[in-house]
């Protein structure tokens, strides 16, 4: 009898260890389901992540925008085209500091001295707007041009790598261009001195254009400079770009 229940208490014992380990086996197996599962979710969730930054971009970080940049390496013909006004903006302002006019469909400039300042009655210590009328400001462009203003056509044709400018003459090149310094003396006539040759060589004695606190003076500095004098203007070859249309 006792043999009996020792027995059937063995078979128990090893059924309850069956159990037991089978339930361990099944847990263990389920457990290594879920980390699998969790696992692979994880790792595509990540390539799903990596894939929409590298389309859209970090949301909190802006990658910045090229500046316009003079490396002719880089050229894009789709940049927009400029909104922002660019300068010259008025007849003279005292932040740009170069004299302007509009006519015939493009603006002149010149950078001009204060002695060239005065003798052309511009205010050189405040801002001065273009003439309301155009009769005035042709008259106005008449009087710069003498004193070698170059051209520029309006609009411009930007470079293809430049998407805007501060200033026109900053990025384009001017459609008529002029390098002449002038001087009118009180006895008359006009002293002219051509820039487009040796103007370099000519430094710093050519720094005194800037020095001269009177038109007179500007014209001697011009002579000692190796400039021309031409007694009528309007027979003077090196004005004819200046006087004519």
């Amino acid at each position: 009898m006792d043999s009996f229940t020792d027995e059937k208490s063995t078979k128990a014992d090893e059924m309850h260890a069956r159990h037991t380990t089978d339930a361990k086996s099944s847990k263990s197996s389920r457990t290594l389901t879920f980390k699998s599962l969790l696992a692979t979710l994880t790792l595509l969730s990540l390539i799903g992540a990596a894939s929409y930054f590298y389309h859209n971009g970090v949301p909190f970080y802006q990658t910045p925008k090229l500046s316009p940049s003079w490396n002719d390496k880089y050229e894009d013909p789709e940049l927009p085209a400029p909104v922002e006004p660019f300068e010259p903006l008025k007849r003279y302002s005292l932040d740009y500091g170069k004299v302007a006019c509009w006519q015939d469909g493009g603006v002149w400039i010149k950078q001009l001295t204060p002695v060239e300042m005065l003798s052309l009655g511009i205010d050189r210590f405040r801002d001065t707007d273009r003439a309301l009328e155009q009769a005035d400001e042709d008259a106005f462009c008449a009087r710069l041009r003498t004193y070698g203003a170059s051209f520029w056509q309006l609009p411009p044709q930007w470079p293809e790598h430049v998407n805007w400018c501060e200033a026109i003459d900053f990025c384009v090149d001017p459609t008529k261009k002029v390098s002449l310094e002038v001087g009118f003396p009180a006895s008359g006539g006009v002293w002219m001195l051509e820039t487009s040759e040796w103007w370099e060589e000519l430094y710093p004695q050519r720094l005194g254009l800037r020095n001269a606190l009177t038109m007179d003076e500007r014209c001697e500095v011009i002579k000692a400079l190796g400039g021309r004098f031409c007694e009528d203007i309007q027979a003077c070859p090196e004005m004819a770009a200046l006087l004519g249309p």
